[in-house]
This record gives C-alpha cells, structure tokens and sequence, in this order.
C-alpha cells in the first residue's frame, strides 16, 4: 500500500544486538525511511576481573587478541558494507569503532537487528591432571582431590587453588613461585610475597597457563 502512494518503506529496529563468543550484548535501535542505514558499534577488547567461572577456568586469557573472521547481519537486512573490513585482529585493550552499511527491506519492519561477530575459531586441548603436587624446599606434598579432567583453549589459563598450610607452616614467607614444564605461572593471588600468617589455613589461588597440546600427568608447583 504505501508503494501505490509513492511512500517509503520505514524501517524500526527496536534494539542491536551484538553477538560475539557466545555472549549478546545490545544497544539502542534506530529508525528509518532510507534503503540503507548505518550503523556504528564501538568495540573495546577489555578484560575483566570478573573471569572465572564456577569450574575454576578463565573465560578468557588476559592479554590475548580477538581475531574476527567475519560480520553477518540477521535477515532480512542485507550487510552491503564494513568499514575496517574483517578479517582483522584487535589486541588487547585496543578500541575500534566499526561502521556497518546495513540494506533494509524493501517493506515495513519492526523488530530487532543482530550483528554477530565471528571469531576465528581457536584450538582446544585436552588436559588430565593426575594429581597438583606442591613443593617447598624439596618437600613434595600432593593436594587433595586436585585429580581432574578439562578442556580449554591451548595456552589458556587455570587456576589452581592451595591450602597452603599443607605444607609450609605459620609464619613462612612465600617470595615466588613456578610451575614445571609445560605449564607456567602467570599470576597468584594475594600476589607475591606473601606471609603465612593465618594459623588455621591460608588458600592461595595460582593462575597457570596450559601448555598448546594436550597434557596427562602431575601439575607441579614449586613456590620459593
């Protein structure tokens, strides 16, 4: 009907919705009455401090890139331009704003647009950890129930919680710590150095990265 009377098709995109590694995020929509419409998405490759999830795995690696292998547009709308175009790698803590030329349909619309963000798919390893032994001045003592079976991105991150008192006593300092190959320690928390200095028990967290292959066997860690 509104073509016989020469008026344009009008689009209303209620909401944005951004997909990217499995998770959605939105922003606000827009309307119009052209046959194309842009749209600008920020994009910052942020890191959270609020990574871990139940299972003790990092959601993501800190310091690592995103690699975007491609943008796709829900229908009815037609992708007909990105500026940068993909693929593209963003390091972390870079911002870039990407600008999309998004076609609409040639009747009228009322709903939402999703923008989804495609990754370059990463390589998963498989990890089975007989058992976590901690070692303080060439005393080797096995952590309980640390056996386990995950799997994560090849160089991702774990964590591995110690009560420490397990072996080291009240009052000794913990002034470093590394893990035998192939895993390697990039983080602890509290952060080094440390004081025993809670006589009923002291957890400490280490943040390890998993090696680019699959591993079965101990998780040593040797703290100084």
């Amino acid at each position: 009907m509104f073509g016989l009377f020469g008026k344009k098709a009008k689009t209303r995109i209620t909401s944005i919705n951004i997909r990217l590694q499995g998770a959605t995020h939105q922003i606000p929509g827009v309307e119009s009455s052209e046959k194309a419409i842009e749209i600008r998405i920020p994009f910052k490759n942020k890191v959270h401090s609020d990574m871990l999830t139940d299972a003790g795995v990092f959601k993501a690696q800190e310091g690592k890139p995103i690699s975007i292998k491609e943008i796709k547009v829900s229908d009815p709308f037609v992708l007909a331009s990105v500026d940068p175009k993909p693929p593209l790698e963003i390091k972390s803590g870079d911002s870039i704003e990407f600008r999309l030329s998004v076609g609409v349909p040639d009747h009228n619309y009322s709903g939402p647009l999703t923008v989804s963000f495609e990754a370059a798919s990463e390589e998963v390893i498989h990890l089975e950890i007989a058992r976590t032994i901690l070692d303080y001045k060439g005393k080797k003592t096995e952590i309980e129930s640390s056996a386990r079976m995950l799997n994560l991105q090849k160089n991702g991150i774990l964590v591995e919680k110690v009560q420490m008192m397990k072996a080291m006593g009240f009052g000794d300092t913990v002034s470093g710590a590394e893990a035998a190959f192939p895993f390697k320690i990039v983080s602890t928390d509290p952060k080094l150095p440390v004081k025993i200095d809670q006589p009923n028990g002291y957890i400490m967290a280490f943040y390890i990265q998993a090696p680019d292959h699959s591993y079965s066997g101990d998780l040593e860690i040797k703290v100084l």
